[in-house]
């Protein structure tokens, strides 16, 4: 995993108790505090407009009540997060629930310094032109999507890319897989969504027009 500087837990679903321990500074985005909470994990920061809490389960905490609605809850954490030199960050909580909030809360993603986190994937916003170098266990599963759009090239996948325009919707190399532990991503132009599988996830894979 990229380095990262602190972890923005949103509402939704979190990773058990044990990823939190010992881990870098935790931010918890309003409701998120009380799921934290029932996992006996005390957030170091609380921000939003504390409309799902009860602020005095959490003497712990720092409190910060902003109750503007011009901004959701999440965009202001990002933004005490630049404000406070805590990104990147490691978003958890932003999957589960309706699909327009999960599509805004991996919007708000893809412009910030965030790297989303929800066992058993990982995703990076990579932008280029860069060429980044990558260590993966041999048969990793990896998808790469354009946001909106991209052209690469990769070694070490087993369905190759070469100058490929990615765009979404439309052509993106999805469920793709590693057969070697060192891989390169070449990002030629625009921004790819690199979703990464921590875990080994047992199908075929296959390069996907969606």
């Amino acid at each position: 995993m990229m380095p990262y500087k602190s972890i923005l837990c949103l509402n939704g679903d979190l990773p058990d108790s044990s990823f939190f321990v010992g881990n870098e500074r935790i931010i918890a985005v309003d409701g998120a505090a009380d799921k934290l909470l029932q996992m006996g994990i005390a957030p170091d920061v609380i921000i939003g407009d504390l409309d799902s809490i009860k602020q005095s389960h959490y003497s712990s905490s720092e409190v910060i009540h902003l109750p503007s609605q011009d901004q959701s809850d999440f965009q202001k954490s990002i933004d005490y997060l630049k404000q406070n030199k805590l990104l990147p960050t490691l978003v958890c909580g932003a999957s589960g629930g309706f699909i327009d909030h999960i599509l805004f809360n991996i919007n708000i993603i893809l412009e910030n310094e965030c790297i989303f986190y929800a066992p058993p994937l990982i995703g990076y916003t990579l932008k280029g032109p860069v060429v980044l170098q990558f260590n993966f266990t041999k048969n990793t599963k990896i998808s790469l999507l354009g946001i909106p759009k991209a052209k690469i090239s990769t070694s070490g996948l087993k369905w190759e890319l070469k100058e490929t325009s990615l765009e979404f919707p439309g052509f993106n190399s999805a469920f793709n897989r590693t057969i070697a532990e060192n891989i390169s991503i070449q990002i030629l132009e625009g921004a790819v969504l690199m979703l990464v599988y921590a875990e080994h996830i047992e199908d075929m894979g296959a390069i996907c027009k969606n």
